[in-house]
């Protein structure tokens, strides 16, 4: 596709290739223009709202996954932590 597009502007610059130097534009050549390029990016989609949702997704399975590991996988979550062990010697030692 792109091949037949390449050489169908190779053929039009070839035929008409005098009139690039002498002519001008007409005048209401830059609004048909731009007037072309915003319909042809009206067509493209935006990615932003999927990346939003993407993140939300990512933050909701990542919170999900730690309080699992903490409420049910962690093997030492009935253990005495190291606070708690420091704060029994102190007050055996007060004793």
């Amino acid at each position: 596709m792109e091949k037949f597009n390449q050489d169908r502007i190779e053929k039009f610059i070839r035929e008409n290739r005098d009139e690039f130097g002498t002519s001008a534009p007409p005048d209401n050549h830059m609004d048909k223009f731009l007037s072309k390029l915003n319909a042809r990016l009206k067509h493209y989609i935006s990615i932003v709202p999927y990346l939003i949702k993407v993140a939300f997704a990512t933050i909701l399975i990542f919170l999900a996954s730690v309080m699992i590991w903490n409420n049910f996988i962690r093997q030492d979550r009935n253990a005495i932590s190291l606070k708690d062990k420091i704060s029994m010697e102190f007050y055996r030692l007060l004793d």
